[in-house]
């Protein structure tokens, strides 16, 4: 004999939203008040209000940032002084939940090391948090009495040799192209696949445009020089007003894959994506190694890209997605043993161009 019976159950599939880290950012910078507190911050904040009213190296990069992005931009700021460790600051963030896409350091570093520290930092993120963090870390402009010629060779030492992929050293020219690098790279209206060299995106507002000891000002001369050591700074288009942004920089090695910022943000972003999607898939016996199994984890893990190379159309126009289309080989698993699975994701940019070269011909055909 039975009797009937029914049970309803609520399926998890795993298919929800996740929370977006990209765009987010962790100001570091000595300031007057708060220190050592982690406050949050937005394009509405106060910075007089939480920093101060005096003036410090922190209120003039997150102003700039509030300038520079829009009013979505979102983030957390530390103030310090002198005296503090910048290290053991990210340290008590990373501990108390703050997970930045950007990590911005407004103290000028002084010497090859630090900047070596930072890289260490960030992997030491990774590991231990697994979270993908970038820095963006300023380094000193132009000293009293120096000529842009003497600025050269003052920085070169910072970043000869340097090997740090997920740091970029940007000088303090203007004095606050910092955190308005850091607002451009945090705008909505365009993507992380973006360059900060994009001129569509806008001019940069910026402190005065700075002269040296015998008061000539900047010009590109100095800012390409400067970039070919693979620092990262503002540049102009003779004739064509505003100011505007180079590549960022980061310091990998000659030939690496994430020389620019934008290439390692995407695959940051999917790394974050398909983490997540791992995660979900322990133990799941829908994923297993028959044909059914790997093309149920094809579709689940390849998922991320799908979604990041989503493009718009606007009117007849067509803005790309973060990277091209996926396909057939763009993502591979193979069962290495009866548990483990090695996934292989391959994520392609959409390249665009950052030197343009015309050529005008007359057409005086009869």
């Amino acid at each position: 004999m039975a009797q009937g019976k029914v049970s309803v159950a609520a399926i998890q599939t795993g298919s929800g939203a996740t929370k977006e880290v990209e765009r987010s950012v962790l100001f570091i910078g000595q300031a007057a008040e708060n220190n050592g507190s982690i406050l949050a911050i937005n394009a509405q904040s106060d910075f007089d209000d939480l920093f101060g009213d005096a003036d410090s190296p922190l209120k003039t990069q997150v102003k700039a940032w509030q300038r520079n992005g829009d009013d979505l931009v979102t983030g957390y700021a530390i103030a310090h002084s002198v005296s503090d460790n910048v290290l053991t600051l990210i340290d008590k963030a990373m501990d108390q939940g703050v997970s930045p896409e950007i990590i911005v350091v407004c103290t000028p570093v002084t010497g090859k090391a630090e900047v070596e520290s930072y890289q260490a930092k960030a992997q030491e993120v990774l590991s231990r948090f697994a979270r993908r963090v970038r820095f963006l870390v300023a380094a000193p402009g132009l000293a009293e009495g120096q000529n842009w010629a003497d600025l050269v060779p003052a920085l070169q030492p910072l970043v000869e040799g340097v090997v740090a992929d997920r740091v970029a050293v940007i000088p303090l020219l203007f004095g606050d192209e910092l955190g308005a690098v850091s607002g451009r790279l945090c705008k909505s209206s365009v993507t992380i696949a973006d360059s900060p060299m994009r001129v569509l995106t806008g001019a940069m507002s910026l402190m005065p445009l700075p002269v040296d000891a015998t008061d000539n000002p900047l010009t590109n001369a100095t800012t390409a020089a400067l970039d070919a050591l693979r620092l990262s700074c503002t540049q102009f288009y003779p004739d064509f007003d505003g100011v505007y942004f180079g590549d960022v920089n980061m310091l990998d090695a000659e030939g690496g894959d994430f020389q620019r910022i934008e290439t390692g943000r995407i695959v940051d972003k999917a790394a974050r994506d398909v983490r997540i999607i791992a995660i979900q898939q322990i133990k799941n016996r829908r994923l297993n190694n028959s044909a059914s199994g790997i093309e149920f984890g094809k579709r689940v893990m390849g998922k991320p890209l799908r979604d990041m190379s989503k493009s718009i159309n606007i009117g007849a126009d067509k803005f790309p997605g973060l990277i091209d289309a996926p396909t057939d080989d763009s993502i591979n698993l193979t069962f290495m043993d009866a548990r483990t699975l090695q996934v292989v994701l391959k994520v392609k940019p959409i390249d665009s161009p950052s030197t343009i070269i015309v050529g005008i011909m007359l057409d005086d055909a009869e």
